[in-house]
């Protein structure tokens, strides 16, 4: 499984973002950039939730995944804009977009599959992933496949957690990786273009909590006929 993002820059400039992902696992498979810097150490501001240990792992499995993106957009600001193209098998995708907003799409996915078990419940959605998705279209697709993940577990045996609750925990830890990995970035950044596309992120990350607790009201009109 891959996922090309091709960004054009008005200067003519033009980077690539090749994510590619274990078919079998949805895991992301290691950028080919092995000299690793010491930010991405596990030790190195060290999520709280953490689960790893330097002996299990030298590095964080995130910051692994994000050092050579974090490395090729270092000097570029956030809001300049780009041409996005991402290709993948099913079909091609475009948007002329802040150039945060490409890379928050494109980390969002290296993030979820990224083998960081904080993070795995995200891996179905990274299967069927949505470049550029916008906040309500985050929320939609959340909830729903948390629940369909509900069904399976009944179907299963298991006590289905209809009422959400299981999801906004994993939502809560994941602001508090957000919050390490955002530091782990900006000391590698000269300008603001990674860590703003991670705090996009974040905030994508608080508001799927704020909306459930809301009732979904947003939601709801869909489903009135």
């Amino acid at each position: 499984m891959s996922y090309k993002y091709i960004l054009k820059f008005d200067s003519g400039e033009e980077q690539v973002i090749d994510i590619q992902l274990d078919p079998s696992t949805y895991t992301a498979i290691p950028h080919k950039d092995t000299d690793l810097p010491d930010w991405a150490l596990l030790e190195f501001g060290k999520c709280p939730i953490c689960p790893f240990t330097a002996a299990q792992h030298k590095y964080c499995p995130i910051a692994r995944n994000l050092a050579w993106i974090t490395k090729t957009f270092s000097d570029k600001a956030s809001t300049v804009m780009v041409d996005a193209r991402v290709i993948s098998k099913e079909r091609e995708y475009f948007k002329h977009i802040s150039l945060q907003g490409a890379l928050s799409s494109a980390i969002g996915l290296y993030m979820a599959t990224s083998g960081c078990p904080k993070m795995n419940f995200l891996k179905p959605m990274a299967k069927y992933h949505l470049p550029f998705a916008s906040l309500n279209e985050t929320i939609y697709r959340s909830v729903s496949t948390y629940l369909l993940q509900q069904y399976f577990r009944k179907k299963n045996g298991q006590e289905p957690d209809w009422d959400l609750n299981d999801l906004n925990k994993a939502y809560e830890t994941i602001t508090a990786l957000n919050l390490a990995i955002v530091d782990r970035v900006r000391k590698a950044s000269q300008k603001d273009a990674n860590y703003n596309a991670l705090i996009i992120l974040d905030i994508f990350a608080k508001m799927v909590p704020w909306s459930i607790s809301q009732g979904l009201h947003e939601k709801d009109f869909v489903f009135k006929d």
